[in-house]
């Protein structure tokens, strides 16, 4: 009797395997199994992502060093303690840029549009300039052309920014400090990003 029910059992267990190893085809995708790849992601900066450290500050303005990452470079940034100015700076091992109405992470694209800095005493100069999404420009500097093109900043209690043509006016910048700023930016590239 048991040998009869073991068997009845087994021949039960193998049609039930045997119905769902047969295949029936592939079940039409339903709406919450369709899959779309996430959008593309933008492309990450060369730029530390790491907090920045107030290393200096006076003069209404404040400098940080931000560490290197695994993905990043160190770099140091100035800005206005009260974030009232458009106009920020930042320095790397190897560069700096100003920055006009953007993150202090922007990239330059290349040099394809042009920034008149108009200072008080009539001195006006040209930069080559990148414009970025979000509206605002970035100026990149190299390193030996550092302090020439930044002493005008330095010197000057007010600039005014006028984008290609002079059509543009991005605004009067109060640079009130601006000659202490870039000292302590210059100061805090040296000591705290990769060399």
């Amino acid at each position: 009797m048991r040998r009869i029910r073991s068997s009845a059992v087994l021949a039960v267990l193998a049609a039930t395997l045997l119905t769902a190893c047969q295949t029936t085809g592939a079940p039409a995708p339903s709406a919450e199994r369709t899959h779309r790849p996430p959008p593309p992601e933008p492309p990450a900066s060369p730029l530390s992502d790491a907090p920045g450290r107030v290393v200096a500050q006076n003069k209404g303005w404040v400098v940080r060093a931000h560490p290197a990452t695994k993905t990043g470079s160190a770099y140091c940034y100035a800005t206005r303690t009260d974030d009232s100015s458009p106009l920020s700076f930042r320095a790397t091992a190897k560069g700096a840029a100003m920055l006009v109405n953007a993150d202090q992470h922007a990239q330059a694209k290349g040099a394809d549009s042009r920034l008149t800095a108009i200072f008080p005493d009539g001195e006006t100069m040209a930069l080559d300039a990148s414009p970025l999404p979000d509206g605002g420009v970035v100026v990149p500097v190299e390193l030996p052309k550092y302090e020439d093109l930044f002493e005008p900043f330095m010197r000057s209690r007010a600039v005014t920014l006028q984008g290609d043509g002079g059509g543009t006016d991005i605004g009067d910048v109060n640079l009130g400090g601006s000659s202490w700023a870039l000292a302590a930016l210059d100061e805090c590239r040296i000591l705290h990003t990769d060399k």
